[in-house]
């Protein structure tokens, strides 16, 4: 018979369908499909996965190590796919924004030395953040619908993303390979 004065088991929490996603995600880093499942979340992570491919990335590589430059490049390049994507899933919602909801993008600003209309503020300036949010671990998502929606130029579009996905993910997968498991509390990949 148990004590009665024994404390009961705590079941364990629920996880959230975003941890338990993320989890089935990682698991995926353990079966032989490991690298097409990460290409595949690099591509969709650009426009809608909530699940970053830093969750494939990161055991992949502490699993073999010696391919971490090839996973990097692999990924970056998925990555950048699925970010045309999202930034033309951004420039269709733009187009629907601005006629529904019909904001005008040619509005002057002449205030605090500014000369210029919204839509060439937002365009102009609006990829120095698509850097930044490329790196930092911010959803790619974000960064790649919100450049269409403002209207960034392609090819500034393009430089950000290639830059900041690719010390994204060398970064990541290098980190994983010199620093090794210890290192994963570091990056809360």
């Amino acid at each position: 018979m148990t004590d009665p004065a024994a404390p009961a088991a705590v079941p364990p929490a629920k996880l959230s369908w975003y941890r338990r996603l993320y989890l089935r995600v990682e698991a995926l880093s353990s079966t032989k499909h490991a690298l097409a499942a990460m290409l595949l979340v690099s591509v969709v992570d650009g426009s809608v996965f909530p699940i970053p491919p830093f969750a494939l990335l990161v055991p992949m590589v502490l699993a073999q190590p010696h391919k971490w430059w090839r996973y990097a490049l692999m990924g970056t390049a998925a990555s950048l796919v699925g970010g045309f994507i999202g930034y033309y899933l951004g420039v269709l919602l733009h187009q629907g924004a601005v006629s529904f909801l019909q904001i005008d993008l040619d509005m002057r600003i002449q205030r605090f030395g500014i000369d210029a209309t919204l839509g060439q503020l937002l365009g102009q300036n609006f990829w120095v953040l698509a850097l930044l949010c490329s790196v930092l671990p911010t959803p790619f998502k974000v960064v790649a619908i919100g450049s269409g929606m403002v209207g960034v130029p392609l090819d500034r579009f393009f430089l950000a993303a290639v830059l900041g996905r690719s010390v994204r993910f060398f970064l990541v997968a290098g980190v994983m390979r010199f620093f090794g498991p210890t290192a994963r509390k570091w990056l809360r990949v």
